[in-house]
């Protein structure tokens, strides 16, 4: 298809030639005045009334925001928005953008399927779309799948439509007529600065030899469109929506916002018909009793707002540090060590356990990643949720550090760190005296305790347990730490000081970067969903500061303390004090390299069960000695070292 025009200048075209092309310039200029017909009739789709009404009201416009729930038929949406508009205006540049290829990629997937009729939901055999691209070789359906360059397509009028990832070096230096941002809510102000100078020259701009301005009709213009569920009030996505929605009430016909909750999906109507809905109020339900704050983004469109100032860790801070990668639910191997975070609970509330994995960046800066979490909590015959018995929360703990420290042929706990809530609510002190007593495992054989040698009350408890090993338990209090903690979170994730795991995805694949895919078992699913939750408690932490004192706490906003949990943020911002502890260990010391005892006589230090198996091949535990203060000892000149017997 092409774009001719019957104006009384040289185009090269002939009478006969005019003639002969006719009927398609007529099917273009009518397809161009006429998106939603075009779209029904030539693709064979029917679209549902308010995508009618969203195309329509879109079609001419250049600043475009779509605020919808989930199941809302987004990517779909897109897909024919993009296909009509590249077929009808030629040499037409598309980019899809997403923070991600993963995002971006599905996006430019659906479009795909749609083109190759493999959308079981649209009965068609049009391939009116298909048709139209070029085809590099017999056997290509014509759209390009590369890791590097992104998903791309060519078709025959020179309009070109791709997918790209912001955070790739293939983002920069582009042109584009339509700028498709999915999921606006979640990329960074860095993607939204690197590709919207794409669109900077204005589509009218022509030059040549031939070409005069009053002859030639204006152009479509430009337009960028941002599509996504809400994010919260600090995202860029809302404010485009927030300036396109006042822009729009003051009657700028550049602009149109259109905010699509899931009321809209759940009852949808074709030319005022009710027909089967996209969504269950079933669903809805459960997200609600999941995740409310999330649901009520997702499904009802509600901004999140925090004050930017004030809060802890920002939702664009989690989205920038965020990796896809599957849960890790036992060791990696021996360059692996991991924190262990436990904010215990005996009668109401979670008792979550984070583990969290030591590792050091380019910089050689030590840093954390959030591989798994799990919640210990049982279902009681009365359909409530319950932390487990106490004896039960100590017992899954142990097979925890057991299977993060390594199973077989592994000094007992010499790469794990527990970090121990020691709040008067979840009964530290009796998980405590607990995990000091030797265990066994469902394989009947025998392991040793842990206890904290720099609390006085841990040590008394390990002093009946001969073989009580110390170095790898840490209670913390909360209330002298709390400040500290959460210090260390504000300043290490706007760093890149810890990173997160993906989104839970909708399925049960997870789908990686480079487009292979991973299907995720039940308790990775379960792992990523408890991550998620601790995310919407990370972003809802605030910095209040006391009028009257001045004293600065963190907690919940006031209006989010009834609905909300805080425990697993506080799992969270205990391993992130840890990782702020360990850099400092291995950039300064721990100040302990002399043991100035020796120089007066005193006698070596010994501890319990001097003369056991495990002792020999850990060598001494003195608070001097062999405390693995940091998992990367050696590296550091102050670094202690092992006192030999």
């Amino acid at each position: 298809m092409i774009s001719v025009y019957q104006n009384k200048t040289s185009n090269n075209v002939t009478l006969r030639d005019y003639a002969s092309m006719k009927k398609y310039i007529e099917l273009i200029q009518w397809g161009r005045r006429n998106p939603v017909a075009f779209i029904e009739k030539i693709f064979g789709i029917t679209l549902m009334d308010y995508q009618k009404w969203l195309i329509s009201e879109s079609w001419t416009r250049e600043y475009v925001v779509w605020a919808c729930s989930r199941n809302a038929g987004k990517s779909f949406l897109v897909g024919v928005f993009v296909m009509a508009r590249s077929l009808l205006f030629p040499k037409l540049q598309t980019q899809i953008i997403s923070e991600n290829w993963t995002t971006a990629n599905d996006t430019f997937k659906k479009m795909e399927d749609i083109a190759l009729n493999n959308i079981k939901t649209i009965v068609t055999t049009n391939t009116v779309f298909s048709d139209e691209l070029k085809k590099s070789k017999s056997d290509s359906d014509g759209f390009t799948h590369d890791f590097k360059s992104g998903n791309k397509c060519e078709l025959q009028n020179g309009s070109k439509i791709n997918a790209v990832a912001g955070a790739s070096r293939s983002a920069r230096g582009k042109r584009s007529n339509v700028n498709i941002y999915d999921e606006s809510g979640t990329i960074s102000p860095e993607t939204f600065n690197i590709t919207e100078p794409y669109m900077s020259q204005e589509s009218d701009f022509k030059l040549g030899g031939e070409f005069d301005a009053e002859v030639y009709p204006q152009d479509i213009p430009n337009i960028r469109l941002y599509i996504g569920s809400a994010s919260d009030t600090n995202s860029y996505f809302y404010a485009k929506y927030k300036d396109g929605t006042k822009r729009m009430l003051m009657g700028d016909n550049k602009y149109f916002v259109a905010d699509i909750t899931c009321e809209v999906p759940k009852a949808p109507t074709v030319d005022g018909k009710p027909v089967p809905p996209l969504l269950s109020q079933e669903e809805i339900d459960r997200k609600m009793r999941e995740n409310e704050i999330a649901a009520m983004r997702e499904y009802y469109n509600i901004f999140d707002h925090f004050d930017l100032e004030d809060c802890v860790v920002s939702r664009s801070d989690i989205f920038t540090n965020t990796e896809v990668f599957v849960p890790v639910l036992t060791w990696g191997g021996r360059k692996h060590h991991y924190l262990i975070a436990f904010d215990p609970a005996s009668k109401v509330d979670n008792a979550p356990v984070l583990v969290m994995d030591v590792f050091k960046n380019n910089d050689k800066l030590i840093c954390g990643r959030c591989v798994h979490m799990e919640n210990l909590v049982v279902t009681y015959n009365d359909g409530s949720k319950r932390p487990m018995r106490v004896e039960e929360q100590v017992q899954r703990l142990r097979e925890m550090i057991w299977e993060y420290n390594g199973r077989e042929n592994i000094t007992p706990y010499e790469n794990v760190t527990v970090l121990l809530d020691n709040g008067s609510g979840g009964q530290a002190s009796a998980i405590c005296q607990q995990l000091a007593q030797d265990w066994t495992d469902k394989a009947g054989k025998v392991h040793p305790g842990i206890f904290d040698e720099n609390n006085e009350y841990s040590v008394r408890w390990a002093e009946p347990y001969p073989h009580c090993i110390k170095g790898s338990l840490k209670l913390v209090e909360p209330r002298k730490f709390r400040n500290a903690l959460f210090e260390a979170a504000k300043l290490l994730v706007p760093q890149g000081g810890i990173k997160f795991a993906p989104p839970c995805p909708k399925h049960d694949f997870l789908v990686f970067d480079d487009g292979t895919e991973r299907k995720l078992s039940k308790a990775e699913r379960a792992s990523l969903i408890q991550m998620d939750l601790m995310k919407e408690e990370i972003v809802a932490m605030v910095r209040i500061k006391a009028p009257a004192t001045g004293n600065i706490t963190y907690q919940l906003p006031p209006e989010k303390r009834n609905k909300m949990h805080d425990d697993r943020n506080y799992c969270f911002v205990l391993c992130c004090w840890e990782i702020r502890n360990l850099r400092e260990i291995d950039q300064y010391g721990d100040g302990t390299a002399l043991d100035f005892g020796v120089f007066f006589g005193a006698a070596a230090d010994t501890h319990n069960g001097a003369n056991e198996p495990w002792t020999k091949m850990m060598g001494r535990h003195t608070s001097t000695g062999n405390v693995r203060m940091s998992p990367f000892q050696g590296k550091s000149p102050f670094s202690p070292t092992k006192i030999q017997n």
